[in-house]
């Protein structure tokens, strides 16, 4: 283990994140907020410290292997979530310190589920921080450190590795680097075009950013106790709906576009099968809704709409209480929520990519039960696909399922009901933001127990981090020092 080089990279991250907290504490003080100042220069403080104890001075040995690259991606989350819930502490907004470690971590994780009971009626500052926190975890922390800071292409493949969503983290041009930074501003593109649409509703600058940041990162934090059905704005409800699909795409496919590469956008399998989930999604729970004979046309399709891009981009806003929707448009809802968006997005999920994977090899596998002595190949965008990656989305089935029933049966000591543990679990795992029942669309978090919590929390990072870098972690391996 190079732990110099690990620290080092650690403290930069320190140090990016007390810069960004900046910003929040200008948002205070342009509201008058004075007395939440010190929530936010406190942290500040510490973290622009510690990044120049440790991130500034570079050390003589910068190589880092792969099991550091996951490392140091796990132990970011981690550090980002235990200091970037300060400002709730401090300020009282969330006394509690694990309530607090678990909201940041909801955000970061652009997971969505909350312990607050009530969201209007908090500072201005705190909430734009709350909801800021989805922006910075949307396209990753590492990611955005490799944006803005220069990275040896080798050091920065092994970060990338570590936190992109996906199967397989690639370049779309030569550096790493560039295509972090290109990632980037594509990301801030997106951001801005929703503020701009949102602020043609009328619902003011502020709530335009804050909701855009939560969009953006696929999150779901907002500043309404209703979330988006707070708004009462149906153009609201699209804008949001449109832009929750959008982020839930491969941004490569972005670039292709810019490119001018339309018929590699086009022929994307994964973006066919995502877009046509989407669509039979809505499709199948808006003639279920128009079946009860109790609501109108638009009514009917922009619910469906809004609450099918909700859950499969894991944004987690809401519109519609679907705990009163029927079991089969709950058990659609479900299902989506386990697929998730697309890799190389800011959603989460399985990703749509390893879904199709998984099929295709099981296709493969049934045909060569037939013809044994054939050679059968998975193709994907008509490439065949490395057996390499086949043996990691295998592998990450394994781990995925194995997490998934053992935080179930730890979160079912609590004596919740079925639907409630299995969903809490479901939902955080997957980055959703709410669950059904007891954490459905219109409950919280809040009533969990510690240790609910305490694994849940580790559910968020572990889903958005792929699992791999926080089940190392656990490993003692990994923390020997290289010799």
């Amino acid at each position: 283990m190079n732990y110099r080089a690990v620290v080092n990279v650690l403290g930069k991250i320190m140090f990016m994140e007390g810069t960004l907290m900046i910003l929040p504490l200008i948002v205070a003080i342009i509201y008058g907020e004075y007395d939440t100042l010190i929530a936010f220069l406190i942290p500040i403080v510490i973290l622009v410290s510690v990044g120049l104890a440790f991130g500034v001075k570079t050390p003589k040995n910068k190589m880092l292997l792969a099991k550091e690259g996951f490392m140091i991606c796990g132990l970011a989350w981690i550090f980002m979530s235990a200091f970037g819930c300060l400002p709730f502490v401090i300020s009282g907004m969330i006394p509690n310190y694990l309530d607090a470690f678990f909201e940041t971590v909801s955000g970061l994780t652009t997971t969505g589920s909350s312990i607050l009971t009530k969201v209007e009626g908090n500072p201005y500052g705190l909430l734009f921080w709350r909801s800021f926190t989805n922006w910075i975890g949307g396209m990753g922390v590492i990611t955005f450190l490799m944006a803005i800071v220069p990275q040896g292409d080798g050091q920065a493949m092994h970060l990338m590795r570590a936190e992109v969503p996906g199967p397989k983290a690639g370049k779309i041009v030569s550096k790493l680097t560039d295509t972090a930074r290109i990632l980037y501003i594509l990301y801030f593109i997106l951001t801005a075009l929703e503020i701009i649409m949102l602020m043609f509703s009328g619902i003011g600058f502020y709530h335009s950013v804050v909701t855009a940041f939560a969009t953006a990162g696929t999150g779901g934090f907002s500043v309404k106790d209703a979330s988006i059905a707070g708004y009462h704005s149906p153009y609201v409800e699209y804008v949001v709906a449109t832009f929750m699909l959008l982020f839930g795409v491969n941004f490569n496919l972005y670039f292709f576009m810019i490119l001018r590469k339309f018929k590699a956008v086009l022929q994307d399998t994964e973006l066919k099968v995502y877009l046509g989930m989407v669509v039979a999604s809505i499709t199948l729970i808006c003639i279920n809704l128009l079946s009860t004979g109790k609501i109108a046309f638009e009514t009917a399709f922009r619910d469906s709409y809004f609450t099918v891009t909700s859950i499969v981009s894991t944004s987690g806003f809401v519109t519609a209480d679907f705990e009163q929707w029927s079991v089969f448009s709950k058990v659609i809802l479900i299902s989506l929520m386990f697929v998730g968006g697309m890799a190389g997005s800011t959603a989460g999920g399985m990703k749509v990519t390893r879904i199709v994977l998984y099929f295709k090899q099981m296709i493969r596998d049934i045909k060569q039960m037939v013809r044994p002595r054939q050679v059968m190949s998975v193709r994907i965008n008509k490439k065949s696909v490395d057996n390499s990656i086949l043996k990691g989305i295998n592998t990450y089935l394994v781990i995925y399922v194995f997490i998934l029933l053992t935080s179930t049966l730890l979160v079912s000591i609590e004596g919740q009901s079925l639907v409630t543990t299995f969903t809490s679990v479901v939902t955080c795992f997957n980055n959703i933001g709410p669950g059904m029942d007891g954490v459905g669309a219109t409950s919280n978090f809040a009533h969990l127990s510690v240790l609910s919590k305490i694994v849940l929390s580790f559910d968020m990072l572990a889903g958005r981090l792929e699992i791999f870098p926080m089940m190392i972690l656990l490993i003692p391996s990994t923390w020997k020092r290289r010799v």
